[in-house]
């Protein structure tokens, strides 16, 4: 079974008239002891509504995705005290960050027992998304891709990775965007349609094409597709192959 796993880096945005800063938390849990161990970080507002979540699957996402969202903004601010950053909702559920060191968002996403956050200066928009690569939900994920996705972008995807691969990133990269917008599954997918995508060694680029001033970069991480939305004109100097081997030692030492 895995163990706890923590990875958070801070990158910068290179940007043609200025540069801004951004960082990334990645984690996942196994133990129930590991997600009660997160509750203490909760700032009174958050605990109340903690109290009310009645199903275990819920509490979970609740508490990984606060974790990572506090964890990505005390990063980026060097607050000490994850209980004095609070992570509220907005009127469309998208996460608002309360706290008196920067003005700061934050982009939180989950998955089973994995979850991340993106922390970023509010002049410079970013969305983040993951998804299990999972056959199962091949007939899902197929419903929402457009015939030239379907003809173009998948094939290539499933050539470097797998099908479901394919279809997966297209999920995640339209989530992530829809995420910046502040859309959800409010909007029609087909919006969001993927136009272009350029496959490198360690992640895929996605281009929009109803938004071209948004493009994402994927990136397979332990059967996850992780995709992260941001400017077109911005530089993100991340490193996802420490991301890649910080999960894979953590799956060696389990299995040892």
């Amino acid at each position: 079974m895995r163990n706890r796993n923590i990875f958070i880096d801070e990158f910068d945005l290179i940007r043609p008239e200025n540069k801004f800063s951004a960082t990334l938390c990645c984690c996942s849990f196994s133990h129930k002891i590991d997600y009660e161990g997160i509750i203490q970080y909760l700032h009174t507002q958050e605990r109340n509504y903690y109290n009310t979540l009645k199903f275990e699957k819920r509490s979970r996402s609740y508490l990984i995705g606060r974790f990572a969202a506090k964890q990505a903004v005390a990063a980026l601010t060097g607050e000490e005290k994850l209980t004095d950053i609070v992570i509220q909702s907005g009127v469309f559920t998208h996460p608002i960050v309360i706290s008196n060191k920067q003005n700061i968002q934050v982009s939180i996403t989950h998955c089973e027992d994995y979850g991340a956050a993106l922390a970023f200066p509010e002049a410079h928009p970013m969305g983040i998304d993951l998804e299990r690569i999972d056959p199962c939900k091949r007939d899902v994920l197929t419903g929402q891709n457009t015939e030239f996705e379907a003809t173009r972008i998948v094939p290539l995807v499933a050539a470097a990775a797998s099908y479901d691969a394919g279809l997966t990133l297209l999920w995640t990269a339209k989530e992530a965007l829809s995420k910046i917008l502040k859309t959800g599954l409010m909007t029609p997918f087909e919006l969001f349609e993927i136009s272009r995508i350029d496959i490198g060694d360690d992640f895929i680029m996605c281009y929009y094409k109803n938004f071209a001033q948004y493009k994402a970069m994927s990136f397979i991480v332990d059967n996850y597709m992780y995709s992260i939305a941001y400017p077109i004109k911005t530089q993100l100097h991340f490193d996802v192959r420490s991301l890649k081997e910080n999960y894979l030692q953590a799956a060696v030492k389990t299995a040892i």
